[in-house]
């Protein structure tokens, strides 16, 4: 009776042991949301604050030169009214830099394209084109009830690559280089001596104005030679 006690209690502990570690441990900084990763905006928090409500999500990708999109959202701003209060709806601009992260993250690649995200940031299903609006509340209703993935699903059907935030690098000055107040101050002093220079070129090749002779009186000259032939005579 003891030994079976004790065959029993260990098969007990193993199972314990297997439950704990394929539900219990998880692999230290693993991806649990297809959002992880992505820097901080309004958007990123109004997705976090959906899902700690555990409210699945909606996101359509579109764009203002898209003719489809421009046909598309209204047919998906009408199924926010009949879903709001289920679901998380939000339109997101790819041309917008917000958007643009977003975009890269769901390997978007045409528009309009619908992303449904469950309560737990996994993935639903992603759709390409335009959707008609009882087809997107019957695929809201359905994402709805699909509160969580498989075990064996992955959080996406798109390898989630990390998005790294790197700080503009600033240029360290040369050793030999100038500050640029210096180099400023510099410019507008040879503004200014090109200014002197200009001028003085401007008056050295100025026309000199010379006065013309006088002209002398015809009269005078008749005169003369009137004198002069008198005395001849």
């Amino acid at each position: 009776m003891k030994q079976f006690f004790n065959s029993r209690q260990l098969y007990f502990l193993m199972c314990l042991a297997i439950s704990f570690s394929l539900f219990g441990c998880k692999e230290k900084g693993a991806m649990v949301s297809v959002f992880d990763g992505i820097p901080e905006s309004a958007v990123i928090t109004e997705v976090k604050t959906s899902l700690e409500n555990k409210k699945p999500l909606a996101i359509a990708f579109t764009a203002e030169w898209c003719p489809h999109c421009r046909q598309y959202k209204p047919m998906f701003f009408e199924a926010k009214e009949l879903k709001s209060s289920e679901c998380t709806f939000i339109n997101i601009d790819v041309d917008d830099a917000n958007g643009s992260v977003l975009s890269n993250r769901f390997r978007v690649s045409g528009i309009p394209t619908t992303a449904f995200v469950r309560a737990d940031g996994s993935v639903f299903k992603v759709q390409v084109g335009e959707i008609a609006k009882d087809e997107l509340v019957k695929i809201v209703d359905d994402l709805v009830k699909s509160k969580k993935k498989k075990s064996s699903e992955p959080i996406a059907p798109f390898p989630i690559e990390p998005i790294e935030v790197k700080a503009p690098a600033q240029a360290e000055p040369k050793k030999d280089e100038k500050p640029l107040e210096i180099i400023k101050q510099e410019g507008e002093e040879l503004q200014v001596e090109e200014k002197k220079e200009d001028k003085k070129e401007e008056v050295n090749q100025a026309p000199e104005i010379k006065e013309e002779p006088k002209k002398e009186d015809s009269t005078d000259n008749i005169d003369g030679e009137d004198s002069i032939e008198e005395e001849g005579d």
